[in-house]
Parts: structure tokens; C-alpha cells; sequence
């Protein structure tokens, strides 16, 4: 059984949080004591996602505005995706164009900055993890349930080759 509140789904061993469209990410608001300062377009999941392991937060930076400072971590790795959009990214001393479909991962002590220096609207995740943890598996780790149901097929007349 599920249970659900505004945006979220509890269920047994998983956790939703539904975002929504991208033009409504910039709604999202951080205050104090949450956030050392005010930030507009940013929400961090990890409390709605129950994934102590990771922090995770959907991001809109609106045309012509950046971070208004440079930061790093103690002892967090970040990787930023950027969904749509473009901008500019600064770690350390070089700096990256950014558009849909870019990734950055950094280390904990890199100096980081960004900005929006378009005409529309950045969307962008964020997801923080422990720099000295280890993810053991990713392929190896998945275990085929050979006879496990899926909800939408009848029966094999309904399997789909993977992919296009």
C-alpha cells in the first residue's frame, strides 16, 4: 500500500516525488534554516526520497542570472545534468558552455560557479554523494526475475524488443 502526500509517494521499498513540468521548477524556494541564504529554483528530494546515500535537487536558473557565489564541498562529489538550456560553467580556472544533455561531475575541493547567460530559462539536477564511497555493481549488480509480472502485458504477444 502507497501513501501519498501533495507531490510525493511512499510505497513499499520506493519513493516518488513528482516534480512536475519544468516551467513550474522555478516555484520552488529555500530559506533559512535549510539554506545558508534564499535560493528561488532549487529543491533538494533526499528527505522525500528517503536516499540517505545521496542528495538530489532539480534546479531553474531564469535567463541572465548565475550562482551569486563560488563554492565547494567538504565532503561531497556533485554531478550536474543539464535537461535544457544553455549556459556557461566555471570549475577552478576553466570554464565549460553548457547545454541539454551536458554532465560534470566534481570533486569535493574544485572551486564551482555557474551562470545563465541566455535568453531562456536553465534546467538543470544536481546530485551530491560521499567522494570516498563506491558504487559495487551497475550491470553485474541487476538480477534477472525471470517470471516476475508486468503490470501493462497479458501475455508474450506483448513484448517489445528494448530500444527503437
Amino acid at each position: 500500500m502507497s501513501q501519498v502526500t501533495e507531490n510525493v509517494v511512499h510505497g513499499q521499498g520506493y519513493d516518488c516525488f513528482k516534480a512536475g513540468p519544468l516551467e513550474s521548477w522555478a516555484r520552488y524556494r529555500l530559506a533559512p534554516p535549510d539554506t545558508p541564504m534564499a535560493a528561488r529554483g532549487k529543491y533538494f528530494l533526499r528527505k522525500y526520497l528517503n536516499s540517505d546515500g545521496l542528495e538530489m535537487s532539480v534546479n531553474a536558473l531564469p535567463a541572465g542570472r548565475e550562482m551569486p557565489f563560488v563554492h565547494r564541498h567538504k565532503e561531497n562529489d556533485e554531478i550536474y545534468f543539464v535537461i535544457q538550456g544553455q549556459g556557461q560553467f566555471q570549475a577552478g580556472e576553466d570554464v565549460f558552455d553548457v547545454s541539454e544533455g551536458f554532465f560534470i561531475r566534481l570533486s569535493p575541493e574544485v572551486p564551482r560557479v555557474w551562470r545563465n547567460n541566455s535568453e531562456e530559462p536553465l534546467y538543470y539536477l544536481v546530485i551530491q554523494y560521499r567522494a570516498d564511497s563506491s558504487v559495487t555493481g551497475t550491470i553485474q549488480d541487476g538480477e534477472h526475475l525471470e517470471n516476475y509480472p508486468i503490470a501493462w502485458k497479458e501475455g508474450p504477444e506483448d513484448d517489445a524488443p528494448h530500444g527503437s
